[in-house]
């Protein structure tokens, strides 16, 4: 069976909030804390009691988790903005099977391979 572009993108949906709930869960010292921040939309903050623990606890998030929470901040807007699943490098779709693996994923394997080797060492 086939799966539907609405069944795929409510798969990514759902696996992106859930690996967004996995980072804040490293970092949340009480369930409290962690349904004030599941609560939060990205990108959302306002001046409340809500925000005052959200800066709390984005303070204790190091620098992997913090840049895994936007990695997948930016997947959810793709996601959104109808781009999700298109390699930022080449446009070309990027396998369901990368996006399994890596849900956050913006570019497709060869893309990725070449901007791996690009980096300084």
């Amino acid at each position: 069976m086939k799966a539907t572009a609405q069944s795929i993108r409510s798969e990514f949906e759902r696996r992106l909030r859930e690996a967004r709930r996995e980072v804040w869960r490293t970092v949340a010292r009480t369930n409290e804390e962690l349904a004030t921040l599941e609560a939060h939309q990205a990108g959302a903050l306002s001046e409340d009691a809500g925000s005052v623990a959200i800066s709390g606890v984005l303070s204790r998030l190091d620098g992997a988790e913090r840049r895994l929470l936007d990695e997948i901040d930016a997947a959810q807007a793709r996601l959104a903005a109808g781009t999700f699943g298109v390699c930022e490098q080449c446009r070309k779709a990027i396998p369901l099977r990368r996006l399994r693996a890596v849900p956050a994923a913006r570019l497709c394997v060869v893309c990725e391979q070449v901007a791996e080797r690009a980096k300084p060492a």
